[in-house]
């Protein structure tokens, strides 16, 4: 056998691997939300200490209603 054989599988109808390829893109699945006024801030990731808005110090996170299907179909 020769090192400078051709590819096996690597044309025709097979997928190969492309690690070069774009991402597809993201879809937010949470929400983070204040439980007294019902603020929502912007970075979702980490929630502030004290809400900007009434003060309070509790927050919610929950799924983004349809956000999980949505999720499920990107594949």
């Amino acid at each position: 056998m020769s090192i400078s054989m051709e590819r096996f599988g690597a044309q025709g109808q097979y997928v190969t691997y492309d690690p070069f390829a774009r991402a597809v893109s993201r879809i937010a699945i949470f929400q983070l939300q204040c439980r007294c006024c019902g603020y929502e801030p912007e970075d979702s990731v980490v929630p502030p200490k004290v809400c900007p808005k009434c003060g309070a110090e509790s927050f919610e996170r929950f799924a983004r209603p349809g956000s999980i299907l949505e999720n499920a179909n990107r594949y």
